[in-house]
């Protein structure tokens, strides 16, 4: 339940679970995760509400919790040859060599990293410094049938590994695993569980995990990540109720089969959990959007899928209101990607981003799933490839994959650091690391080095939970006039956007200019025109201010822009036209931002809510 309960796909199954009660009867729910917390939130979600008229009753969920007898052996390796490296000179091949010794000590090992073009590279470095066939990619870009072929050959013995994302996080039976390594620190606690957990995948076994830090920060980061694990300390769930644009599809779905009374499909939509606590006027402002009609204005973008006799109250689809389902329907959100096929067979191997793509020549050799692929042809929806000379191919990127660190982790993280702050001059320090955060001497070692120069180049205390460090540099990028304030906040990407956005915000509104600003999980870097102090940059984000300035930045940035065209995509609002047919992401992009500037002007356009809403839960609910 862990892989729906946060998304918008958890409400559109149990929305569609309890459309099957009046069907079939009263069924029995089993929802199995070994990473989700609190249990009894999870447990409403999946029950939802026994319906009598417009009473309603909770469904009684028994939880069964075993006891956590799990055993972890976790450990954080970095290679001495790495460490002695010269300056300048990559981690990589260091990696690769280290990681092939763990490879032939075991007879099965599964290796995580954090994106598909990491997973990639990492597995071409594998078989190139081994010299054969060692490992295989495994990620979501790759077809079912090529995923399905590689872990059956590890299940089988006849592969030795496999780089992967999340795609074999859980959920998948891929036989006994010695190891888990992960290279490079997840985004969160409950996926490295999942992941570590794939090793020792039966009772009373021991998962063996090993994390591979690559750089200074994800030392520290690797560290908080062991103890967490071990102490199975996993972040809380946020399941997502009442998404207007999931709503849409549904009340299509039911309009398609029956004429339905506006009255009773509302008390009919409340049964579920994800939708309990829907308004009646959320509710009426979802059926005049599907209507074609938003309030007594005509919206020429808006194709009515229903029809509603207000005489009646009762509401129907329209002609072609299924057909759009069928084509449009779904929760996982349209990424522009083009499909990659074989030449031979026209087979799908994968998924090629749009971006990648529109810089991709025919001829030119890539490396995907360990093997080496030439382009024959581009066409509008399709990449023709062949294979290629094996060699020192890139391989492709794909956009949208940065990581988003949730908080609970963050904390974590801030709370080591200052306790670092504190202890970091004793003895007892290095021997906590090795005895209780389970790192090896050499990456102890590297853990005190890299503070201690921290401490040593600022002359004041680490940046932690209680102490904000921030940076000026009398310079703008590459040295051009200008000044530049580094704010190495450690709050995670998901607090440090929307404040980042604030202060732009803020900013504009005292100066009558916008800031440059960049985010990640440890920091937000501004690009100022003038210097100011810390505390006056502050002082433009007032708490009681805040979400004023959110919401003045939020609806103008691009951020804001591609969440309305998810969202009005899973509305039916941005149909795609046929079947097997590729919309490309520009087109849908004009689509969006013609529907967007026809609605703005409605702050209560369901679509805009429901954008607003999300981008608020997606960053620091």
């Amino acid at each position: 339940v862990h892989a729906v309960v946060e998304s918008k796909r958890g409400v559109y199954l149990m929305s569609a679970v309890e459309r099957l009660v009046p069907m079939s009867g009263e069924f029995q729910r089993i929802a199995l995760s070994a990473t989700v917390n609190p249990l009894d939130e999870v447990a409403g979600f999946i029950g939802g509400f026994c319906r009598s008229g417009s009473e309603f009753t909770a469904r009684s969920v028994g939880v069964i919790q075993a006891p956590s007898n799990k055993t972890y052996e976790i450990g954080i390796r970095y290679p001495e040859d790495a460490a002695r490296r010269p300056d300048g000179e990559k981690i990589w091949d260091y990696l690769a060599a280290d990681l092939l010794q763990r490879i032939s000590d075991n007879q099965s090992t599964l290796i995580f990293v954090n994106s598909r073009a990491l997973c990639e590279k990492l597995a071409w470095r594998l078989n190139s410094t081994a010299g054969r066939l060692v490992a295989y990619a495994h990620h979501g870009s790759l077809s079912r049938e090529i995923r399905a072929d590689v872990e059956a050959r590890l299940k089988r013995g006849e592969l030795e590994a496999i780089v992967a994302t999340s795609s074999l996080e859980m959920g998948i039976d891929i036989g006994a695993l010695d190891e888990v390594i992960l290279v490079q620190s997840p985004d969160s606690i409950a996926s490295s569980i999942q992941r570590i957990g794939r090793a020792g995948h039966r009772v009373g076994a021991v998962s063996r995990g090993t994390l591979y830090p690559t750089h200074p920060q994800d030392f520290i980061e690797s560290a908080v990540l062991s103890r967490a694990i071990l102490e199975r300390d996993i972040e809380p769930v946020q399941t997502v109720s009442g998404a207007l644009d999931v709503l849409a599809q549904v009340i299509v779905s039911m309009a398609g089969n029956d004429r339905w009374d506006l009255d009773e499909l509302y008390q009919e939509l409340r049964r579920s959990s994800v939708y309990h606590g829907l308004s009646r006027l959320e509710f009426d402002l979802v059926i005049n959007m599907l209507a074609g009609r938003y309030g007594d204005h005509h919206i020429p973008e808006l194709k009515p899928r229903v029809r509603v006799d207000r005489i009646d109250n009762t509401i129907e689809a329209r002609r072609g209101a299924l057909l759009s389902l069928y084509m449009s329907g779904g929760v996982i959100p349209d990424r522009g990607y083009f499909q990659l096929r074989h030449e031979r067979d026209n087979a799908r191997i994968g998924e090629l981003d749009e971006e990648f793509v529109w810089e991709a020549n025919v001829g030119q050799v890539f490396s995907l799933g360990s093997q080496a692929w030439q382009v024959k042809k581009i066409t509008h929806n399709d990449v023709i490839v062949g294979p290629g000379k094996p060699g020192a191919s890139a391989p492709p990127f794909w956009t949208s994959e940065t990581l988003s660190r949730s908080f609970h982790y963050a904390e974590r993280i801030g709370h080591f650091l200052e306790t670092a702050n504190e202890q970091l001059d004793s003895g007892d320090f290095r021997d906590r690391l090795i005895e209780t955060y389970r790192a090896e001497p050499l990456v102890a070692d590297e853990i005190i080095t890299y503070l201690q120069r921290q401490r040593e180049h600022t002359g004041v205390e680490l940046p932690h939970r209680h102490h904000l460090l921030v940076e000026k540099i009398q310079s703008g990028p590459a040295r051009v006039a200008g000044h530049q304030v580094v704010l190495h906040t450690g709050w995670g990407a998901r607090v440090n956007r929307p404040l980042a956005m604030a202060l732009e915000a803020g900013w504009q509104q005292a100066f009558g200019a916008r800031p440059e600003l960049f985010t990640s999980n440890e920091s937000i870097v501004l690009q100022l025109p003038h210097d100011l102090a810390a505390r006056d940059l502050f002082d433009l984000v007032p708490a009681d201010g805040l979400e004023a300035l959110l919401r003045e930045r939020l609806e103008g940035s691009g951020f804001f822009g591609a969440r309305f065209r998810e969202n009005a995509g899973r509305a039916l609002l941005l149909s795609r036209g046929r079947f097997n047919e590729r919309k490309p992401l520009w087109m849908s992009r004009l689509q969006s931002q013609k529907l967007m500037d026809s609605v703005l002007k409605y702050e209560d356009f369901p679509i805009l809510l429901e954008t607003w809403r999300s981008c608020l839960q997606d960053e620091f609910d």
